[in-house]
């Protein structure tokens, strides 16, 4: 009796990996095709939009100057020139 006791058990633990394999199987066939579907391995993130091509080409110009509030809620102005790179870090925290 204790050896078909430990038959049915195995049995039932691999239709339990067969269920779970499946299942997961599904979901990444299901997420690869959202993604295909939704154009996600573009690059751009942007499908078939127009949208990434509407962005004027900034490159090789300046940066425009502009204002922030920085953590202490006090205005950060940052201009560009003066002839030094600056790296900007924008920063969300922990909520």
């Amino acid at each position: 009796m204790n050896k078909k006791r430990q038959a049915v058990r195995n049995h039932r633990t691999r239709q339990r990996i067969v269920v779970v394999a499946l299942v997961v199987g599904v979901l990444i066939v299901g997420g690869v095709l959202l993604a295909s579907r939704l154009n996600l391995g573009s690059g751009t993130g942007l499908g078939n939009s127009g949208t990434a091509f509407s962005v004027p080409d900034h490159v090789g110009q300046p940066a425009p100057g502009f204002t922030a509030v920085n953590v202490d809620g006090q205005p950060f102005t940052l201009k560009p020139g003066g002839g030094r790179a600056k790296a900007i870090v924008f920063y969300m925290g922990y909520g």
